[in-house]
C-alpha cells in the first residue's frame, strides 16, 4: 500500500500522513502564512483534514449517540410555566 500512499501524497492528499506529521506540516504552512505568503487555502485544507479525523475518532468512541430529547412544550418554547 506504500505506492498508493506515495501517489496520493504527490497529488495533494493529506490522508496518508500520521497525526504528528499532519500537525508538523500544518505548523510549517501556518508559519509561512504568518510571514506574508498567501497560504490561507492550504491552511484550511489541513484544518479540514484534522477536523475530519477528530470527528471519525469521536464517532468510533461513541457508536450509538443518544436520542434527541424534546422539551415538554415544544422545541423552542421555555419550560417556565
Amino acid at each position: 500500500m506504500g505506492i498508493f500512499d506515495s501517489i496520493a501524497r504527490a497529488l495533494g492528499s493529506l490522508g496518508p500522513l500520521s497525526d504528528e506529521e499532519l500537525e508538523e506540516e500544518r505548523e510549517a504552512v501556518r508559519q509561512r502564512h504568518i510571514t506574508g505568503d498567501d497560504q490561507y487555502e492550504e491552511l484550511r485544507r489541513y484544518d479540514a483534514e484534522m477536523v475530519r479525523r477528530a470527528n471519525e475518532a469521536y464517532d468510533r468512541e461513541h457508536p450509538d449517540p443518544p436520542e434527541h430529547r424534546h422539551r415538554e412544550h415544544g422545541w423552542y418554547l421555555p419550560n417556565d410555566d
